[in-house]
């Protein structure tokens, strides 16, 4: 698995620090609505969980197909640089953020369906179609990666009734998270709240592309209706995702999830489908923003995330038992890549992380946080467990090539 690959060309690089992320959007009046990733690891062993979760595209090919990519567990490595501290919703510890009537949702729709825009992708003799929502009045604007697939532009459809071409600035399939440009100005844009505040019971709105449906977006609404969910749940290496059960479909995928203030707090990305005998029901992920936000600063600058190459999983007391180790919290490696820093510095299947420079590692989410706290080229040290022999590896880090 190469991680060397050139950045594509349309990637592209803006001054650093990016641009401040706005509290506020600009005013705007209500518009009308208008009428490369590294190849495969082989097969890997059955896990203890299978979550299932569907992708949500739609595919438009003549008449509208809904297509669903289906995750296991992700790989704990694929990652950006440098996220804040993952959200946090498991105590409830004030009143939640209520939206007090029905009417306050026509305003929360007023000041952010502006913003948010209709994408289809033409890709490989067929046609996708999901969401996004600007976060620059330059054009700048954010979606999932895997709205946007390879493809290297897209066509937005505004709410004032305008259609533009868009650029793939670039995408981070492992966050997936993908930034689009166009050329205009003076567009409306999102305002954003800390994600890292959000809990179990708060108010909130997803806007979207469901279904691709014609004449305009769709709202539904809904609660942050559980705990932060491992990443690894829906197949990212995402730390973790937050819950909601305002409905999404197929089309979804990229738009805004939005709190009672009318602010974005999540990318939506995924809804989870259960198993045959186990059907879910209005179970949805999204991004947190708070997450999100380095992503998105990474891409737009040209900046690659690190890469380790290690496959892992949360150290269960079944896995303990099967590695044979003396510890209770770690993540196990389920594979290496051929060729990778982790395969150089002879991290094997069945090893179990316990630190990597100075982050403890409790479990499989803790690994791509602390890859992510690095740059490539940077040397940090792996800690692990094998057997009964706990051991030291000096890793130098490289980029991912699957992003940017």
């Amino acid at each position: 698995m190469p991680d060397d690959a050139v950045p594509p060309n349309d990637v592209l690089t803006v001054p650093t620090p990016p641009p401040p992320w706005p509290s506020e959007p600009p005013t705007v009046p209500p518009a009308s609505v208008p009428p490369g990733p590294p190849p495969p690891s082989p097969e890997r062993p059955k896990r203890l969980r299978q979550f299932l979760v569907g992708a949500l595209v739609g595919g438009l090919c003549g008449a509208l197909v809904a297509s669903g990519a289906y995750f296991t567990f992700g790989r704990d490595d694929n990652t950006s640089s440098t996220p804040p501290p993952a959200s946090k919703t498991n105590e409830v510890s004030r009143q939640s953020s209520t939206i007090s009537r029905n009417g306050d949702i026509a305003g929360i729709i007023a000041k952010v369906e502006p913003a948010v825009v209709a994408v289809t992708v033409n890709e490989r003799g067929g046609q996708s179609a999901g969401t996004g929502f600007f976060l620059s009045e330059d054009g700048y604007l954010a979606t999932n990666a895997h709205v946007v697939g390879e493809a290297q532009s897209a066509k937005l459809q505004l709410n004032d009734g305008r259609t533009l071409d868009a650029r793939v600035v670039g995408r981070d399939p492992s966050a997936d998270v993908a930034v689009l440009k166009v050329d205009a100005g003076n567009l409306p844009v999102v305002c954003t709240d800390d994600s890292n505040n959000v809990q179990v019971g708060d108010d909130v709105v997803a806007i979207g592309n469901a279904l691709a449906l014609e004449g305009g977006l769709s709202v539904t609404r809904g609660i942050i209706s559980g705990p932060p969910r491992p990443g690894t749940e829906i197949g990212t290496a995402i730390e973790t995702v937050l819950q909601t059960d305002a409905a999404i479909n197929p089309g979804n995928s990229g738009g805004p999830l939005v709190d009672a203030n009318g602010c974005v707090i999540g990318i939506n990305t995924a809804v989870a489908s259960g198993t045959g005998t186990q059907p879910a029901q209005n179970v949805g992920f999204a991004i947190p923003i708070s997450y999100a936000k380095p992503v998105i600063d990474d891409i737009k600058a040209g900046r690659k995330p690190a890469f380790l190459g290690v496959g892992t999983a949360d150290l269960t007391p079944e896995l303990k038992g099967q590695v044979g180790v003396n510890v209770n919290d770690g993540a196990v490696v389920e594979d290496v890549t051929s060729g990778s820093p982790a395969d150089d510095a002879g991290l094997q299947r069945g090893d179990v992380i316990v630190q990597i420079g100075d982050t403890q590692i409790k479990n499989s989410g803790n690994v791509a946080t602390a890859v992510r706290n690095h740059h490539p080229g940077e040397k940090v040290t792996v800690t692990y467990v094998r057997g009964s022999g706990r051991k030291t590896a000096d890793v130098t880090l490289v980029e991912r090539s699957d992003a940017g």
